[in-house]
């Protein structure tokens, strides 16, 4: 068994389909030491999953918490990782995140997060670009910064304060990446009310309280995502794209 544990932590809030995806690529991981934690605050609504697996733990929060600052100093609660890594219930990641961001921390040791300095992000779901990396959704956290640091009790800039003040590195590893961040309308990214056009959509959708009582999911991909940014890269350089797929089938 590899030698660091790491405690993937997810709160997830009205998107099961989302979460679905976010779980199976958990699954793919291809680092074997790792937990999958995650923290549903839906009132009336219990989430579980469509078969065991001994290292993804669901837990259902009766009440709303107040904020997302005060959900995410619950979830790091529950974990019991030599590193933490955020894994947003709507973000999709790579199936060699979790090992290379070991490897990371292993040879950088004098920070408290690492991070790669580029990412994908789409609006739509359809057109996608390179970003450079800001998201808290991509981090590697070392225990101690965060078992000795808490999240601001505010829902929207939390991740920012929280890393405020942590050494932190940004490693170039384009074309290889993390994860897609994914800004559109039907995720109910509440970090969107930065864009007017998606304001009322966020706003709207994370208040759309639809499901009630129990909730199975079922750990799976609408598409090949991993073959659209095969395209995608490709368009920026004819073989990055080939390799970067391969890669990806390689460790899965």
């Amino acid at each position: 068994m590899t030698k660091y544990s790491i405690s993937c932590l997810c709160c997830t809030y009205n998107r099961p389909v989302l979460l679905e995806e976010s779980i199976k690529c958990f699954i793919d991981q291809d680092y074997d030491n790792k937990e999958l934690i995650i923290l549903n605050d839906q009132e009336g609504v219990t989430l579980n999953i469509s078969r065991d697996f001994d290292n993804i733990k669901i837990y259902n929060h009766s009440e709303r918490f107040e904020s997302l600052g005060a959900k995410r100093n619950y979830i790091k609660t529950l974990g019991n990782g030599d590193y933490y890594c955020i894994w947003d219930d709507d973000d999709l990641y790579t199936p060699y995140r979790l090992s290379e961001s070991v490897d990371l921390m292993q040879r950088n040791p004098q920070v408290d997060i690492i991070k790669p300095k580029d990412s994908f992000i789409t609006f739509d779901g359809i057109k996608y670009k390179l970003a450079t990396n800001k998201f808290h959704s991509q981090a590697c956290i070392r225990k101690e910064y965060m078992n000795n640091h808490n999240y601001p009790l505010i829902s929207l800039g939390e991740d920012a304060i929280f890393e405020r003040g942590a050494k932190k590195e940004y490693i170039d590893i384009f074309p290889s990446f993390w994860s897609i961040f994914r800004c559109q309308s039907d995720t109910y990214h509440l970090s969107s009310v930065l864009y007017p056009h998606l304001q009322k959509q966020a706003w709207d959708g994370a208040k759309n309280n639809t499901l009630k009582g129990d909730v199975t999911l079922q750990p799976k991909f609408r598409k090949d995502y991993w073959e659209d940014m095969k395209n995608v890269l490709n368009k920026i350089n004819g073989f990055w794209g080939n390799e970067f797929y391969e890669k990806i089938r390689r460790n899965q």
